[in-house]
């Protein structure tokens, strides 16, 4: 399955996207530097049918594959505000964390 690492503007990487079956994932885990910390991963599921949103919001071509879209979103720079468009759920989409 292919993954494309979404960064943010230090770089680091915020996000790994992926196809689980039809569906878009993507996901992140943050891992706790203490006991007083938890560990914890979230989810963002986009549905087919919400697909040509995300390229729509980036003003790119939403009649090619959507990881397409996604890796030239992140090639483009805009890592972070695909992120906070998930967060904000401009881009349509489910949100699952778990929280260990």
């Amino acid at each position: 399955m292919a993954q494309i690492a979404i960064t943010g503007k230090d770089g680091k990487a915020i996000l790994y996207a992926s196809m689980h079956g039809e569906h878009l994932r993507f996901e992140f885990e943050y891992y706790s530097r203490s006991s007083n910390e938890s560990d914890y991963e979230f989810m963002h599921t986009v549905f087919p049918v919400d697909f040509p949103g995300i390229p729509e919001k980036f003003g790119l071509d939403s009649t090619v594959d959507i990881l397409v879209s996604i890796q030239e979103i992140q090639d483009k720079g805009l890592g972070q505000e695909l992120k906070d468009a998930l967060t904000d759920n401009e881009i349509v989409n489910e949100l699952f964390v778990w929280r260990g």
